[in-house]
């Protein structure tokens, strides 16, 4: 969004998802309509799935990434151990597994896309991942296809396939799809509207008249049938929509020339990717996921309001907005190392609660702040300081967040999880990774006394060691919880300190099977 790089602004609507004139009238045009003048060949009872895009989990859809898709997506470098050739995740990639399989709630439309492209274009063996002479669309939904796909969703995370998007003007988008078709290539399209981003594979052109053209699409939410995108290149404007009543917008797409179509290089997402999480696997940036897990009712996202500024108000320094294409109320965007930010969030609608995720990627490490309950009223915000390690966070209502912490050594790999810890207005929660190897978790502030239950696992080349707190560690207002995590070997005692305002006392953990 635009309104992301300094200024508080209504999360998932700016000026990127175009405006929709209410003197504007748009329906759904068939997508046999007009003259061809180009295609790719495909074919969307062959090439395309016989099922449907889906979000979270469901009988049908019972599987998103697996350990072994992990390690197609990122690497050897993602897997503690590998025990029988299968990959099992060191702490870091297991806690961004969960991340990128609750993300893919949103929708699966990139993978379905990408990997249609690819099977189609022959970038992919079609025979590697399906029976043998088999057409995509003769495939139904299986746990395999399910892993497969949503690995493909998650390559728009991070490089090579996150810079490989064009912003194209509908003249450059129309010459590109039709050179890419001439050579035996294609691309994956995306583009942005109220009802979210979506992913999909252009097929074909059809001069329409009038200057229109149409772009034939298969739409991974309508399989088996051909949809129709209308594009005006003088105007560089588009709409798509599959409904036959213009006065229907709950599927409508309006483009401009402040928002633009994207198309997506095909071979990219084949690739081993930049591990989000692993120790030297990128630079010292920082990449922030914010993401929405609650729907309205009828099934469209909540509108609320998120701010990123400086600490105080103001612009921070290099912030770079990313594409990120899915149905979910989210945001992605990185901030160069060494620079503090504020994350604030609030105006939700009467009646309505947002459920919210924020999610911190560095170079060996993340830090996370989940279940951040957003009701309509409340103002709650997350501060990281200027050496990234400390988040800090604060509402006016009560909350009580789960938090993540997982760091990554040259041979071994923690994760910790904080749960129960309520935090009341006037108090402000902070999770640190300290030099030192503790993590410490702090309340300040005015208010009652906090607790939480803390569960700490260590991952290694050998054997994983699990610990608990077995029960709450009680937290004063003005006192931290310290564990020496970071720096555990799986082998010695682990006890959580608590100290501060007068305390100054032990709990031992205790194994876990």
């Amino acid at each position: 969004m635009s309104d992301l790089l300094g200024s508080s602004g209504s999360l998932g609507s700016s000026g990127l998802l175009g405006s929709i004139g209410e003197e504007e009238s748009y329906g759904a045009i068939d997508p046999t309509s007009g003259t061809l003048i180009a295609t790719s060949g495909f074919d969307v009872k062959r090439d395309g799935f016989s099922f449907e895009n889906w979000g979270g989990p469901s009988p049908e859809h019972r599987r998103g990434l697996t350990p072994t898709m992990m390690q197609t997506l990122y690497g050897d470098r993602i897997c503690a151990r590998i025990v029988d050739g299968g990959c099992v995740l060191t702490a870091t990639g297991e806690a961004l597994q969960v991340d990128l399989n609750e993300s893919a709630g949103g929708g699966h439309c990139f993978g379905f896309a990408a990997l249609a492209g690819l099977f189609a274009t022959e970038q992919l063996d079609k025979d590697v991942h399906l029976p043998s002479g088999q057409n995509v669309y003769d495939e139904p939904a299986s746990d395999r296809l399910d892993g497969l796909i949503t690995r493909y969703a998650s390559t728009q995370y991070s490089l090579p396939t996150s810079e490989a998007s064009k912003r194209s003007s509908v003249s450059e988008t129309l010459a590109n799809l039709e050179a890419a078709w001439a050579r035996g290539d294609s691309y994956l399209l995306g583009f942005f509207g109220p009802p979210g981003g979506h992913a999909v594979t252009p097929i074909a052109l059809r001069d329409l008249g009038n200057g229109k053209t149409g772009i034939v699409l298969y739409d991974n939410n309508f399989p088996g049938v051909e949809k129709m995108m209308v594009a005006d290149a003088a105007a560089d404007s588009w709409y798509y929509t599959t409904a036959l009543n213009p006065e229907d917008r709950s599927y409508l797409f309006v483009g401009s020339p402040e928002n633009q179509l994207l198309l997506f290089d095909l071979p990219q997402t084949a690739e081993v990717h930049e591990c989000l999480t692993c120790h030297g696997a990128g630079d010292d940036s920082v990449l922030v996921l914010v993401k929405d897990n609650a729907e309205n009712r009828d099934g469209t996202n909540i509108d609320w309001d998120l701010g990123v500024t400086a600490p105080g108000g103001g612009e921070v320094q290099g912030i770079e907005k990313l594409a990120m294409i899915n149905n979910r109320q989210s945001e992605l965007f990185r901030v160069p190392a060494g620079v503090a930010f504020e994350l604030k969030m609030g105006n939700v609608p009467a009646g309505r609660a947002a459920d919210i995720d924020i999610s911190l990627y560095g170079d060996g490490w993340i830090n996370e702040v989940d279940g951040i309950k957003l009701l309509p009223g409340a103002t709650t915000s997350v501060t990281v300081d200027r050496n990234q390690r400390k988040l800090s966070l604060s509402s006016n209502l009560s909350i009580t967040p789960t938090l993540r912490l997982a760091t990554e050594q040259a041979s071994w790999s923690v994760a910790a999880v904080g749960s129960g810890l309520r935090v009341l207005p006037g108090s402000t929660l902070s999770v640190e990774r300290e030099l030192d190897g503790d993590y410490v978790y702090a309340l300040d502030g005015i208010g009652l006394p906090g607790s939480m239950t803390l569960d700490v696992r260590h991952r290694d080349a050998v054997r994983d060691k699990n610990v608990t707190s077995g029960g709450p560690v009680s937290i004063p207002v003005n006192s931290s919880a310290s564990v020496a995590a970071d720096a555990w070997d799986g082998a010695t005692p682990l006890t959580v300190r608590v100290s501060g305002n007068g305390v100054d006392r032990t709990y031992p953990m205790t194994p876990i099977s």
